[in-house]
């Protein structure tokens, strides 16, 4: 008798005789049966294919930034739109991401030649960083436009240009100052951006300045006394701008921003776009030990593993006990394994599956009674029993292929049934 699987019946002796097949599943048993099995490989290869197909989009997005005036980011926050007209007028635009870059391009192009925007919306650049980077424009004869500085930003690139607040501003802001390219302008559009177009300092009040010269004042005075959101100093080569909103290519065409963008970032034949990355962080002088990087409750919570794996050794070690060995091979009657196999059956309940066992031995043993053959089909076999009985068919069926039984009281009387049967067709 054999339990190995319910789809092949073999003969009790062991010789691996196949008398029938029977499989009893349907098509989506055995798709969620594969599923089960093969689940994690179809899951990696979803993943791969997913995150390929994600790699595949993202490389043929081009060199597209999402960087808030990045000039290659078509987006409303970026100003593509400005640096496209720029180049299409002679001016070489170039994408800066260091201020070592910022110094070395000042160096190599020729003296007087160069305009810097520098843009630094995370205040990432030190003050001393920042006075490296005037340094080296006023060496070069360059000019520079600082988008949105802070206080000590803006100090530092000239002592004539200060911070004077921020303000809410309004929808347009006059000039009303003797700067060429601020009177050149007229006006600028100076209200609060969108949140939702701009993720720099413009973002909410507008930033006021003072110097030397001082325009876009929001009180619309022609004083300096209260500051503008334009300022530069007496040289005109520094000069703080602060709204972003004027470059970016949601509002470039409003009022006279275009004009001012042009003006002062189109006046010299090279342009050096330097926006500040995290590669203008300087590194520390010592690098950090393990001790430094390792988070504090790090050890503490290791500890407390270690204590719970110990006591989760012995507590599972005890319950266990300890080995026990056992010479190999060890031979086993066949009597044996059937009584162990039938008390396992039985701790387990497993009526359907002692019921289904004890068919497929009565089936096989039937067909060989009636020399059937190895490849005889169940129902032919019922067949058969019926002729060289004195049951009918419909009685060998629910004997040998009928329903499970759900008890155990219905499966001995199954299995007295099945022992009556074959004692019956052996009588014959």
């Amino acid at each position: 008798m054999s339990t190995d699987s319910p789809e092949t019946a073999v003969a009790p002796d062991g010789t691996g005789e196949q008398v029938f097949h029977a499989d009893g599943t349907s098509f989506g048993q055995r798709l969620a049966a594969r599923w089960r099995k093969y689940r994690f490989w179809i899951i990696g290869a979803a993943v791969f294919v997913l995150l390929s197909l994600l790699a595949f989009l993202l490389n043929d997005s081009g060199n597209r930034s999402i960087d808030a005036l990045a000039i290659n980011n078509p987006a409303p926050a970026g100003a593509q739109a400005a640096a496209s007209v720029l180049e299409n007028q002679g001016v070489d635009v170039t994408a800066i991401k260091s201020l070592a870059e910022t110094t070395d391009a000042l160096a190599h192009n020729p003296y007087g030649s160069s305009t810097v925007l520098f843009y630094d919306p995370r205040n990432i650049l030190s003050p001393a960083q920042v006075s490296e980077l005037a340094a080296a424009v006023a060496e070069n004869g360059a000019k520079l436009l600082a988008i949105t500085p802070g206080p000590l930003t803006v100090k530092s690139l000239s002592p004539e240009v200060s911070s004077a607040g921020t303000t809410a501003g309004s929808q347009q802001v006059a000039a009303q100052c003797d700067h060429p390219d601020a009177a050149a302008a007229g006006s600028i559009s100076g209200g609060a951006p969108d949140p939702a177009l701009d993720a720099g300092p413009a973002k909410g009040p507008l930033m006021l300045f003072k110097g030397a010269q001082t325009c876009f004042s929001p009180e619309g005075k022609a004083g300096t006394s209260s500051g503008g959101l334009l300022a530069s100093n007496s040289a005109g080569d520094i000069t703080a701008l602060g709204y972003s909103g004027v470059v970016n290519n949601h509002n470039l065409a409003q009022a006279g921003n275009a004009a001012l963008t042009f003006r002062l970032l189109g006046s010299k034949p090279n342009l050096l776009w330097y926006t500040s990355s995290v590669s203008d962080i300087p590194p520390a002088q010592n690098p950090p030990g393990l001790a430094e990087l390792t988070p504090a409750w790090m050890f503490p919570a290791s500890a407390w593993l270690m204590l719970v794996a110990l006591v989760g050794v012995l507590w599972r070690g005890r319950r266990n006990g300890p080995l026990v060995t056992e010479p190999l091979p060890v031979i086993v009657k066949a009597s044996e394994t059937m009584a162990g196999r039938a008390r396992l059956y039985q701790d387990a309940r497993a009526v359907d599956t002692a019921t289904r066992t004890l068919r497929h031995a009565s089936l096989t043993r039937l067909a060989r009674t009636l020399r059937l053959g190895h490849a005889a089909d169940p129902s032919a076999v019922v067949e058969a029993v019926a002729g060289a009985s004195s049951r009918s068919s419909a009685q060998v069926h629910a004997i040998l292929l009928g329903e499970a039984p759900t008890t155990e009281k219905d499966m001995l009387r199954i299995a007295a049934d099945l022992a009556a049967l074959e004692e019956e067709v052996a009588r014959r």
